[in-house]
């Protein structure tokens, strides 16, 4: 029972630094003057490679192995609606994190801004939508 207690703490551990990792790049790319020097851009670009090197990578990695690991220990039926329901937030906040890369990516290599505030929004739904499938478990 305590090794479930440790990895239910390290899944939310690792929610919470994958999403703020993501948001905090997010709100940086919203933030960069649209058009702005190299050097700028590449400030910008070693920040939120640092932010996801530190912070995205390890929660994510956390997350998952502790989602694994909870899966396995709560025996949960893979056919459950509110499990497929989280499964399928999980891969769209996964899309957003790979979007947000592009976006960033992109402004590095010639100034261009992104949606960064739309993917922040998509960000804040479907981690909402997450909870809600969690705690209601609908």
């Amino acid at each position: 029972m305590f090794g479930f207690q440790i990895a239910v703490t390290l899944h939310l551990v690792g929610i919470i630094f994958w999403i703020g990792g993501i948001a905090a790049r997010l709100i940086l790319l919203d933030a960069a003057p649209s058009g702005a020097e190299v050097g700028v851009r590449s400030q910008l670009y070693q920040i939120q490679r640092r932010i996801h090197f530190i912070m995205e990578i390890p929660g994510s990695v956390m997350t998952l192995l502790a989602g694994g690991f909870l899966i396995h220990a709560a025996q949960v039926n893979f056919h459950l609606p509110w499990f497929r329901a989280k499964i399928a937030l999980v891969i769209g906040l996964i899309v957003i994190e790979l979007l947000a890369s592009r976006r960033i990516k992109a402004f590095n290599a010639g100034g261009r801004m992104g949606q960064a505030m739309g993917l922040f929004a998509g960000l804040v739904v479907f981690t909402l939508l997450t909870l809600v499938a969690v705690v209601t478990k609908f």
